[in-house]
């Protein structure tokens, strides 16, 4: 009986799911900061508590949202179990469920919303949070690769001068 409630459910769910649907990688804080710092991506922080309806309401209804999906994909998303993870709940100040938190890729804090976000006003919120982030100075890297590139041509003009 067991194996047939079991069979029953992935059946079930094969047929609810659409075909490919995309979903968001979700990170522990520890994990998610860790991949901000190494992939410069910027963060989306998710405090909540499991008794609390707008917050079963976000995850049930806005975050599995497409358009939410999609415009989560430049972020690193953390859940944070505000039960379990008082340390991190105290450190960004967290007295309201939910509340979203947006920082960038350093860890420093861009924006924040309290309160329930249903799909549309989240992904306003992540537009406007993406707009706050720094930009990025194209060809910044110039500095960094113009003067190993000068001591490698001096270095070499030396050595044949001395060879």
């Amino acid at each position: 009986m067991r194996l047939m409630s079991i069979i029953l459910l992935l059946v079930f769910s094969a047929a609810v799911l659409p075909a490919g649907a995309e979903t968001t990688q979700w990170y522990t804080y520890e994990e998610g900061m860790l991949a901000a710092g190494s992939t410069g991506k910027p963060v989306i922080l998710d405090f909540y508590a499991d008794w609390c309806p707008p917050c079963i309401a976000m995850e049930e209804g806005t975050y599995p949202d497409p358009g939410v999906v999609s415009e989560m994909k430049d972020f690193i998303a953390i859940k944070v179990d505000t039960q379990k993870r008082i340390d991190i709940e105290s450190k960004y100040g967290i007295t309201y469920y939910p509340t979203v938190v947006f920082l960038d890729s350093q860890g420093k804090e861009v924006s924040r919303h309290i309160g329930y976000l249903g799909p549309p006003e989240m992904v306003n919120e992540i537009k406007q949070s993406r707009g706050k982030l720094p930009k990025e100075t194209p060809g910044f890297e110039i500095i960094y690769v113009v003067p190993v590139i000068m001591l490698l041509f001096f270095k070499k003009k030396v050595a044949t001068r001395t060879s």
